[in-house]
């Protein structure tokens, strides 16, 4: 038996699918509050929490044609909230790896003007080498590192099999270790990175 939300976000989930920004606008506002909080209570900080929020109703907006209106749409903008809680922790949690090895392994006249420039350096020559993959390969690899999505997941939203996406992820980390420089101990942890 289903309530009146559930009714109700289905109708939205189809207008949605169709591109209706008012139905975007109805999710957005019965879901934010939810998203807030629940960011919020892992992130412990509003600026991340709003960013979050934002984030997660940007991919909803791009992915809407994907959307199944008879997929709970209030767990699937929870699943997305959830890849990028995920995602933005490790991103913080790198960065903050990176500058931990800088500060003690570099003199003490180092600014950390100059750590940010090396550390944006190293995701910028990451970034440029993810672009240069072969389309499939970038998409899969950005799919699976960025969006935070299991091989499952990337094989069904592609309507591919899973043996294709286990073989475009292995090559395309393979091509990313020979291209940058084997002595960057933080280039393997960027594979994981945001940009």
């Amino acid at each position: 038996m289903t309530t009146n939300n559930e009714i109700k976000d289905q109708t939205l989930v189809i207008q949605l699918k169709d591109g209706s920004q008012l139905a975007f606008k109805q999710l957005f506002d019965r879901y934010t509050p939810r998203i807030y909080r629940f960011a919020i209570s892992y992130l412990k900080s509003d600026v991340d929490a709003e960013e979050l929020v934002q984030d997660v109703f940007l991919k909803l907006w791009e992915k809407k044609e994907t959307l199944d209106e008879f997929q709970n749409i209030r767990a699937y903008i929870f699943k997305i909230a959830i890849n990028s809680i995920y995602n933005l922790s490790k991103r913080k949690n790198y960065k903050q790896v990176y500058n931990e090895f800088v500060k003690n392994n570099f003199t003490q006249g180092n600014e950390f003007t100059w750590n940010e420039v090396v550390y944006n350096e190293l995701v910028d020559s990451l970034n440029l080498h993810i672009d240069k993959m072969p389309a499939q390969r970038r998409d899969i690899f950005l799919m699976s590192r960025k969006d935070g999505l299991s091989n499952q997941e990337i094989a069904k939203n592609l309507s591919i099999s899973l043996r294709t996406v286990e073989n475009q992820i292995y090559r395309a980390v393979s091509y990313l270790r020979k291209q940058l420089k084997p002595n960057s101990v933080f280039l393997l942890l960027l594979f994981f990175l945001n940009s």
